[in-house]
């Protein structure tokens, strides 16, 4: 009996032998497939953080690029914008040129009184932010009648002791022409003084009536000499002109204002002033 249960064991001993063998070499394959399976899952976890990363780049990328592009955008419509306001502003902003008309009065020379005056003058912009304003050159031409009765003593009282003196009226255009330089302060948009300054070219052009004579005595030239009066028709002389004036800006085209200017000739008694309301057009 004791050999015979020995011989179950002996048997069975041989069987579990393969068997646990078997069974080991199945945990063994089995652990190595959940090892390559976790090398996988995290090699697939690697890959998509890769992935997830570039993803985050790219859409880093397309942000940043779309925001260069708004950026641009709104650059051009503000060049466009500013373009059209220049343009806009270009069509209605005067250069700076200006003309103007001036009516008013003249101190006659050579003591002819005091006559009518008008002149017209064309401004051009030299320097246009010189200081608080801008520097112009000036051409100004303008035109001046004035009328007068001088009265004569008689000249040879000892020949003819009864004659009175004798009335000769006497009438002086006077034609200037002025090319200098302004200067007018632009720092109040509608007050703006100026200073004018430069050479000028008289035209005196006289005519006298020498009225009523008594006893045939004719009026005394000497006296219009020492006024300094030109001889003949008239005479042409070299002056300099100085003056100061104030334009009320009515719109950005349009000014009116005032002006006063003296005129010095180097002749007796020739130098004389002009002053005057002023309407002028800026372009």
């Amino acid at each position: 009996m004791l050999r015979k249960n020995m011989f179950v064991y002996a048997l069975l001993f041989l069987l579990a032998v393969p068997l646990g063998f078997k069974s080991y070499d199945a945990h063994a394959a089995s652990d190595q497939q959940i090892q390559e399976l976790k090398q996988m899952i995290e090699q697939n976890r690697r890959e998509n953080e890769q992935n997830r990363r570039q993803n985050e780049l790219l859409n880093q990328k397309i942000e940043q690029l779309e925001a260069e592009k708004a950026a641009n955008q709104a650059q051009v419509q503000e060049s466009e914008a500013q373009m059209q306001e220049f343009i806009s502003n270009k069509a209605d902003k005067p250069i700076g040129a200006e003309f103007a008309l001036t009516i008013g009065a003249q101190s006659g020379p050579f003591k002819t009184g005091t006559g009518f005056y008008m002149s017209g003058e064309l401004g051009l912009p030299l320097y246009k932010n010189l200081g608080p304003g801008k520097l112009m050159g000036l051409i100004n031409i303008g035109w001046a009648k004035t009328d007068d009765n001088l009265t004569f003593e008689p000249t040879i009282n000892a020949v003819a002791p009864g004659a009175l003196p004798t009335q000769t009226s006497v009438t002086l255009d006077t034609v200037s022409i002025l090319l200098g330089l302004k200067y007018k302060v632009e720092a109040h948009h509608i007050v703006q003084p100026y200073l004018v300054a430069g050479p000028s070219f008289n035209i005196f052009l006289n005519k006298s009536n020498p009225g009523n004579q008594v006893g045939g005595i004719a009026p005394q030239p000497n006296k219009l000499q020492k006024n300094g009066y030109p001889s003949g028709q008239g005479s042409a002389e070299l002056g300099l002109a100085a003056g100061a004036g104030v334009d009320f800006n009515v719109t950005k085209k349009v000014f009116v204002g005032a002006e006063a200017r003296y005129n010095y000739v180097d002749r007796s008694n020739g130098s004389f002033g002009t002053y005057g309301g002023r309407l002028g057009f800026r372009f």
